[in-house]
């Protein structure tokens, strides 16, 4: 019976995980038909800092997180990365993209945690313990509300949204519509 359970558990969690495909697929509009999907996977072979280069995002670290992210009038976006990594280089990507479209509403910046993986433990153990970081490539948003403070919140010093999933190359178009999106939408309205 025990196995059963199991069985139909895995059955439903393949068939939503079918049905979110399909829907993010075929159902949200498209609104990145200039996005060159070669042009994506190319430049997702660089290491992270390459990719950002030209890109409008600011660099920050431990020294400067708390000037450039929690003292910020407009949202945030950081992401913690590995420089030579996959996952941190398709985020990468997204975030150049969506950096170039709202870098007058939202303030961009980037945390390079180490160049290559494996990530030192005690390294991983600060990060956790500084940032509340779980796992990289980590985004943090940080809806800064536009210098106005909320009665209900003291400090934006805890991120109102933290991602770790990555966009693979094969979803990278649906992903960055449907963040487009979302900011559009929910967060610049």
């Amino acid at each position: 019976m025990k196995g059963d359970c199991r069985t139909i558990m895995q059955f439903f969690t393949y068939l939503s995980g079918s049905f979110l495909l399909i829907f993010l697929l075929y159902v949200v509009p498209s609104t990145a038909a200039e996005v060159n999907m070669a042009e994506v996977r190319k430049l997702a072979e660089n290491p992270v800092r390459t990719i950002l280069l030209e890109a409008p995002v600011l660099r920050v670290n431990d020294a400067t997180y708390q000037n450039l992210v929690f003292k910020s009038t407009k949202p945030v976006v950081v992401i913690f990365y590995v420089d030579q990594d996959q996952d941190s280089r398709n985020l990468a990507t997204l975030m150049r993209y969506l950096s170039v479209d709202f870098q007058k509403k939202i303030t961009f910046c980037i945390y390079e945690v180490a160049e290559k993986r494996p990530i030192p433990n005690d390294l991983l153990a600060r990060l956790q313990k500084t940032y509340s970081l779980d796992k990289v490539p980590g985004t943090f948003f940080y809806d800064n509300d536009k210098g106005k403070i909320e009665l209900e919140r003291e400090h934006y010093e805890t991120p109102s949204l933290r991602e770790y999933r990555t966009p693979k190359m094969l979803l990278w178009k649906t992903y960055y519509e449907t963040i487009t999106k979302y900011i559009n939408k929910d967060i610049l309205d």
